[in-house]
């Protein structure tokens, strides 16, 4: 059944149930006048107000307010008016017919006129065209179109909102990607600096280094690069970053740091998603082009051309010094060149909640795509366990360091003993 098949039944069910509802109250209605004739109808009102009226009269009687030459005037006053009221009624009635007709014009309006007036409202304020299944299979948006002229009126319309509400984040955010729908890449920057302002989000920070990168017709170097890396230092398992990263890889031709990338975001799909199928052929497309065989549909070990360039192991904390660790403090993993720079070749953030901790250095990992491990013949492989968070060394964090280390070590055993010097 299909959804429009569905609603019309749906509507149609509806409007049986409330039809019928109201006939039957109505023909039940018109039985009930038949069945109690007006005149008695009538007497039966009389009768109720002239108890009503007795009542107060006896109950002023009573509490002395009025006396009893007064309440018997009164009383018999009040007799004589009902007399007079019940010989009126029956004279009025017995020249009229005391049957109720037969409610045929209000049936045929609401089983007629009423299902016929809500098609042509519906019609005329609806969308029926939204019930087309070609236009449902096209998706929400099919039955308007977004055209230049309302993304223009969308824009003047965030914009005084924002004039009036400059705090608000998803104004910013709406109006940026409003702008970049536009391609006015320069002005959907601007947006998203002013929602990035207001809140720290990774992800909008990874939709903006999207739109710088548009900005520089594709180019992923400079800031683009730096917003990526610093996502990924935050938290390495960021999967828009991941895939954004593999992505931008791609784009200049780094074919391995392409796979990695997108290899470690494969482990954060869902296999039954389409994300997974499209990732899938992303992973081919780069294994194909380093020349590397497919990949087995289930199993998909580690490659040893890739293996050969990253660094793993296992960092733990002795004992002595668990009590000054705070399970929330920041563990950096990373390796710098033996000599000259000292800015981390790769690097990877966790907490110390996570030790001991099995690791592993690549590619993936570099805060600069021009200087990656697989470039070094050596390294020096550093843990440090920070109290603040910040990438800079501060008194009192704890740490460990190994040197040299050439790419493709694995099953190193770094050990924190003491505080960094």
């Amino acid at each position: 059944m299909t959804s429009a098949v569905g609603f019309w039944l749906a509507a149609l069910l509806l409007l049986v149930i409330v039809v019928g509802v109201l006939v039957r109250a109505l023909w039940q209605g018109a039985r009930q006048s038949e069945a109690q004739p007006v005149e008695q109808a009538v007497e039966q009102a009389n009768a109720r107000v002239y108890r009503d009226q007795l009542a107060e009269l006896e109950a002023d009687h009573a509490s002395g307010a009025l006396s009893s030459a007064a309440f018997e005037a009164a009383r018999d006053e009040l007799q004589q008016r009902l007399l007079e009221d019940v010989s009126t009624t029956a004279a009025s009635t017995a020249a009229s017919p005391t049957a109720a007709r037969k409610p045929w014009g209000l049936t045929f309006a609401l089983v007629v006129l009423i299902p016929a007036s809500a098609l042509v409202v519906y019609a005329l304020l609806g969308q029926p065209a939204a019930l087309d299944p070609r236009v449902l299979a096209q998706g929400p948006d099919s039955a308007a179109q977004i055209t230049p002229e309302k993304l223009n009126e969308m824009v003047q319309a965030l914009e005084q909102r924002l004039k009036d509400q400059p705090n608000s984040v998803e104004g910013w955010v709406m109006l940026g990607r409003v702008q970049r729908a536009r391609g006015l890449f320069d002005r959907a920057d601007e947006a998203l600096v002013r929602a990035l302002a207001l809140t720290q989000d990774d992800d909008l920070l990874i939709e903006r280094a999207e739109v710088l990168a548009q900005k520089n017709g594709g180019s992923f170097a400079g800031e683009p690069w730096t917003l990526i890396q610093g996502v990924l230092t935050r938290d390495p398992q960021h999967l828009n970053a991941l895939l954004l990263a593999g992505s931008a890889s791609f784009a200049e031709l780094n074919y391995r740091s392409a796979l990695r990338f997108w290899e470690r975001a494969r482990e954060r799909v869902d296999a039954q998603s389409p994300d997974a199928q499209e990732l899938e052929r992303a992973m081919a497309q780069a294994r194909e082009k380093l020349g590397l065989p497919p990949m087995p549909e289930k199993t998909r070990p580690a490659s040893p051309a890739l293996s050969a360039t990253s660094i793993s192991g296992r960092v733990s904390l002795v004992k002595d010094l668990q009590a000054k660790v705070a399970p929330t403090d920041t563990v950096f993993i990373y390796a710098t060149p033996v000599s000259g720079s000292k800015m981390p070749v790769a690097i990877y953030r966790t907490t110390a909640d996570q030790l001991p901790l099995d690791f592993v250095l690549d590619d993936s990992m570099a805060m600069n795509p021009q200087a990656k491990l697989s470039d070094q013949r050596e390294v020096t492989l550093r843990v440090r366990i920070s109290k603040s968070g910040q990438a800079q060394a501060q008194p009192g964090d704890l740490g460990v360091s190994l040197s040299p280390v050439k790419p493709g070590a694995q099953g190193l055993n770094l050990t924190v003993r003491e505080a960094l010097r």
